[in-house]
């Protein structure tokens, strides 16, 4: 992943994209860090952080996915040749544990496939896994909040039948863009201050607390620029 042809790759994603990496600084110079973002159709929007991220920081995070996806044949093949793995607490834990920059989209499928009318909304439902890994790895959480993503294709409907298929539940409904070539709108990404992950792992809590804090701290990018997009658009 860091050799000339994803440099070049990267590159083009970078124009094409008009994207933008913000507080580069507050990634770890060593050890490892857990990123936690938003997310959005198709992981469009991991694609872009990666490329910006191997040129910048000359780092490419290990993607923590939906353990369902390794089920479709197909999306097992794509994901496993980018690196990612499924979500799974003791896997995270040894990659962090090892210095690995790690990042994770606590919505999955309910984030990636929202609607346009939930655009920068998190559909976190509570998940806090993500706060218990980080802090049984004793590394720090780096808040990532993206603006732009959920302006790349206009979704008002999901269809009931393949990805329910494949998926088992209408979680998996597939969104049904408009057009299927993505809109030209600057992306913006924002590395947000560390959050402590201090405490017990298995201090309900404690864990809380981080969950918290992450969520917030996206919240505060996320929640005026919704508001700014409502009055413009919806």
């Amino acid at each position: 992943m860091r050799t000339e042809a994803a440099r070049l790759f990267a590159r083009a994603l970078e124009s094409r994209f008009h994207a933008t990496l913000h507080g580069a600084e507050h990634l770890p110079r060593s050890g490892g860090a857990l990123l936690v973002g938003n997310h959005a159709y198709f992981g469009m929007d991991a694609w872009v952080l990666t490329a910006l991220l191997l040129l910048q920081c000359n780092v490419v995070p290990r993607f923590l996915g939906e353990r369902n996806l390794w089920r479709i044949p197909i999306v097992k093949q794509f994901l496993t040749s980018v690196g990612a793995i499924p979500g799974k607490p003791d896997d995270a834990v040894a990659l962090l544990e090892a210095g690995e920059l790690v990042a994770v989209y606590p919505g999955g499928v309910d984030d990636s496939f929202k609607l346009s009318s939930q655009a920068y909304t998190l559909q976190w439902k509570n998940r806090a896994g993500f706060a218990r890994v980080a802090m049984r790895a004793k590394v720090p959480i780096i808040p990532v909040a993206a603006t732009g993503v959920d302006e790349l294709y206009q979704i008002d409907e999901r269809e009931p039948f393949i990805g329910r298929a494949f998926g088992g539940s209408s979680r998996y409904d597939l969104p049904l863009p408009k057009s299927l070539s993505p809109r030209r709108v600057p992306l913006d990404y924002y590395l947000l201050e560390p959050i402590d992950t201090s405490g017990d792992p298995n201090d309900e809590a404690a864990v809380e607390r981080v969950r918290h804090a992450t969520e917030s701290a996206i919240r505060s990018i996320l929640d005026p620029y919704r508001e700014r997009l409502v009055h413009k658009t919806f």
